[in-house]
């Protein structure tokens, strides 16, 4: 048995552009798989919102400032 934990993700995130423009965002609901035996949930939780920024914006560089997460209620979506 697999044990893990679905989880939501905060992040504050900062971008620059190549027009130079730096950009500072609070990014919410990125979805994480903790699993267990694999890593530890501060690697898994801070994998799971650089895939998101990564996936989903194009800029030059970028850091992650800070993020949170939480354990999923029994119930919600996956």
């Amino acid at each position: 048995m697999t044990r893990e934990t679905h989880i939501t993700i905060e992040a504050q995130v900062e971008l620059q552009f190549s027009n130079g423009n730096v950009s500072h965002m609070t990014i919410k609901d990125i979805p994480c798989l903790w699993r267990w035996d694999e890593t530890s949930r501060d690697c898994a939780e801070y994998w799971a919102a650089l895939d998101h920024v990564t996936d989903n914006y194009k800029f030059d560089w970028m850091t992650i400032r800070s993020w949170t997460g939480s354990p999923k209620k029994e119930g919600e979506s996956q």
